[in-house]
């Protein structure tokens, strides 16, 4: 019986030590991401899960004032958001200039060809550089 309670006490202290380690290497690549590449035209590809068939595909153009230009299904009506980074680098957007809080996403990949950033409802939105 001692024998089961020390085998399960090592893979629950294997189990932490993994959960810990995963979780620092995660912050730290958040922490690396290169804002600039944000820069550009973006177009939304996909939401998951799908949370609705109508969800608009925004396009947004992301300028080095902080400031995005958004239009919704590639129509003339647009509107200007402001988007900013985070302490810990997330991106954080404002429907109004003058909101002081304002949708904050993390971002999960950067590259310069694609976005991938994870709201706080955990949906994961995916975008792709509009050329």
């Amino acid at each position: 019986m001692n024998k089961l309670i020390i085998g399960l006490l090592i893979i629950a202290a294997g189990a932490g030590v993994y959960f810990l380690l995963s979780k620092k290497k995660h912050s730290t690549e958040t922490a690396d991401i290169k804002k600039e590449l944000i820069i550009g035209t973006w177009k939304v590809e996909s939401y998951l899960p799908a949370t609705d068939s109508l969800q608009p595909k925004y396009v947004y153009d992301f300028q080095k004032d902080g400031m995005a230009v958004r239009s919704v299904n590639g129509k003339i009506n647009t509107d200007t958001v402001k988007y900013e980074w985070n302490k810990i680098s997330q991106l954080v957007i404002k429907e109004n200039i003058t909101d002081s809080t304002g949708k904050v996403y993390t971002v999960e990949k950067l590259t310069k060809d694609s976005l991938q950033i994870i709201g706080a409802d955990s949906v994961v939105v995916t975008l792709t550089r509009s050329k």
